[in-house]
Formats: structure tokens, C-alpha cells, sequence
């Protein structure tokens, strides 16, 4: 193993090992050649505070199958990053003060999402000057990178976040599953709501991908984050390992 490699969101934390021969995706004219996938070594439930004790032993056991190599953090979490700091203090955050391998137009980088500047990393390893990164998970973020520069992105609401929270705060509405569903007029509260969740939740992340081509141009689009298989169409790369390849990038693993 070249690195551990781990990536802490704000519903799981994923471990998975940089080996050798791992790589990034590549374009073949229009064509995507896909990387083979990390060797993911566990996930873990992002833990509450009352879960922090259960979380240090099971992310204390993935952290040792590092041996002695790096590991290199991707993190959302402030909290996680602590707790993960304690167990592995020679830990590399993978965030704003690595050597970014683009310019960028952001206002404050240290404010910026650590996953979305591993993201861009990632497109700039694959061999990309001009990419839109959609990461669709609790949030979703749509990022850009033109010319070599990020220019920034938006951030939306989760699809399934979103469909969870009316479930929970409607008075008169109770939580139904987020997933492909027929869009026809449902005959009950769980039907209508399932299939106005899934198609708005859809339908508006390709809104944001159309609205931002036609801002920035025509640019290759990858897809990552758990939900990423809904948005798969003709043209795009979806790779769940693509947050981690960024961070592998950005301290020259990779």
C-alpha cells in the first residue's frame, strides 16, 4: 500500500488503500477511459457525539492496516477530523494548504469544502483543463474548472436530504425512500411524495449541470457521491472514487 486513503462526509467515512498501479480516469476523445477501483478496506457510520468511543475502535483498526504509509485525509467534518487526528497524528489533511494543482478564483479557499478541491484535483490529474465535478451525496456540489482555473461551483441540498427533511418536519407527512420511481400521480401521501422527491431531487441537480454548461461551456461532466448512479447518461464518468483520487493528487501519490 502507497497510502491510506480516507474520505469523512457527513454520513459515512470511507477508508480505502492507494496501491500501486492505481491511477485516474482518462479522455479518449469523447470517449471516457475509466481508472480500476480503489480496494475500499471499511465505511463507518460519521458518528453523533454520543457514538464517538465506538467510532475511535473501529477507525483506530482500519487506520493500522496503513502500516507505515501515509494517510491522507479528505474531511467535511471538523469533529471527525479531530477524533481521527488523535489516532493518527502524522495525518495529512488533504485541503487548501496542500500544493493546489490549479489557480482558482475562490474568495476564501479555506472555506471551501476540502472533498471540492480534491474533486478538481482529481480533473486535473485525469488530464482535464475544463470540467464540471458533480458530487451528489447529503449535499450536492457542482463545481467548475475552466481553463485550468476553478472558478467555484454551487451547493444544493442532498437529494435524498432534502426528500428525508419533508418527511421528518411535515406534520402530515412521514419519511419514503429516495430512488427511481415511475414520475406518474401517485394514489397516496408515500407514492406522491416518493416520486416528487426522486424527480424534483433529479431533475433539479440537471437543472444546475445545464445551467452551468451553458455559463462556462460545454465541459466533460463526472459524477460522483452515492448517489451518483441517478444521474448516470450517455458521455459522463461516474466514478465513487474520484474525492479520493484528488486527494492522492494533491499529495503526490498519484
Amino acid at each position: 500500500m502507497q497510502a491510506l486513503l480516507v474520505d469523512a462526509g457527513n454520513t459515512r467515512v470511507a477508508f480505502a488503500a492507494w496501491t500501486p498501479g492505481d491511477g485516474h480516469a482518462r479522455r479518449d476523445g469523447d470517449r471516457w477511459v475509466p481508472p480500476r477501483p480503489l480496494q475500499r478496506l471499511g465505511a463507518l457510520p460519521t458518528p453523533g457525539r454520543d457514538g464517538e468511543t465506538a467510532f475511535r475502535t473501529e477507525a483506530g483498526r482500519l487506520l493500522q492496516a496503513a502500516g507505515g504509509a501515509p494517510v491522507v485525509l479528505v474531511s467535511v467534518v471538523p469533529r471527525v477530523s479531530a477524533l481521527l487526528l488523535d489516532l493518527a497524528p502524522a495525518l495529512l489533511p488533504a485541503d487548501h494548504r496542500a500544493a493546489l494543482p490549479f489557480e482558482h478564483r475562490l474568495a476564501d479557499p479555506a472555506a471551501t469544502g476540502a472533498d471540492r478541491l480534491c474533486n478538481m484535483a482529481a480533473a486535473v490529474a485525469a488530464g482535464l483543463r475544463s470540467a464540471l465535478v458533480v458530487d451528489v451525496g447529503t449535499a450536492t456540489t457542482v463545481d467548475v474548472l475552466r481553463d485550468g482555473v476553478h472558478e467555484g461551483g454551487v451547493i444544493a441540498p442532498g437529494m435524498a436530504f432534502a426528500l428525508q427533511q419533508i418527511g421528518t418536519r411535515a406534520a402530515r407527512l412521514a419519511p419514503v425512500p429516495f430512488g427511481p420511481v415511475p414520475l406518474v400521480a401517485g394514489r397516496d401521501t408515500a407514492a406522491a411524495l416518493a416520486a416528487g422527491g426522486y424527480h424534483a431531487g433529479v431533475g433539479g441537480v440537471e437543472a444546475l449541470i445545464a445551467g452551468l454548461q451553458g455559463a462556462h461551456g460545454p465541459l466533460p461532466v463526472v459524477v460522483t457521491g452515492g448517489l451518483a448512479g441517478c444521474l448516470q447518461a450517455p458521455g459522463r464518468l461516474l466514478d465513487p472514487d474520484w474525492t479520493l483520487r484528488g486527494a492522492a493528487r494533491l499529495y503526490g501519490i498519484s
